[in-house]
């Protein structure tokens, strides 16, 4: 059995190291719970199956952006796209940490995001099985990995 929440977690800091300069910080009291949440999801197929789930703030998408594109001003199309480019890193650094071999090829979907009406809110999705909380920077960020059966 592979440990996959502490891999997905490993892989979000990678990627939010390399990509926009944050770092997931242990301190999971003081961190700024979202209101206005923004999902970001994208899935794999393959040797395994599985979707991986990123849900912040707008607050936090708002500093990937910033961090991402050294910009000051930032709009919503630009924070959805710093999460779902978050996301599409997160995943390409994971797969090879639950792939069984080297020679495992895995096909990829499009990131798509759901925003605050049509993104569950912070409670409701801290709630489901395989939920990890990290503090990143101060901003509390939620992700989950849904794996399915392997294909046959």
């Amino acid at each position: 059995m592979i440990d996959t929440q502490n891999f997905l977690v490993q892989a979000m800091d990678q990627a939010l190291e390399t990509m926009a300069f944050l770092t997931v910080i242990p301190d999971e009291e003081n961190m700024i719970v979202p209101e206005k949440t923004i999902l970001a999801e994208m899935s794999f197929s393959g040797p395994r199956n599985g979707t991986i789930q990123i849900l912040a703030g707008t607050d936090f998408a708002e500093v990937i952006a910033e961090n991402i594109g050294a910009m000051d001003q930032v709009n919503d199309e630009m924070r959805f796209d710093a999460l779902k480019e978050l996301s599409n890193v997160t995943c390409g650094l994971l797969i090879p940490m639950i792939a069984s071999t080297e020679s495992d090829v895995f096909d990829l979907t499009v990131p798509v995001v759901k925003a605050s009406d049509d993104a569950p809110n912070w409670q409701e999705f801290i709630m489901q099985q395989n939920a990890c909380i990290v503090n990143v920077d101060g901003f509390g960020v939620a992700t989950r990995l849904i794996l399915s059966e392997q294909q046959t």
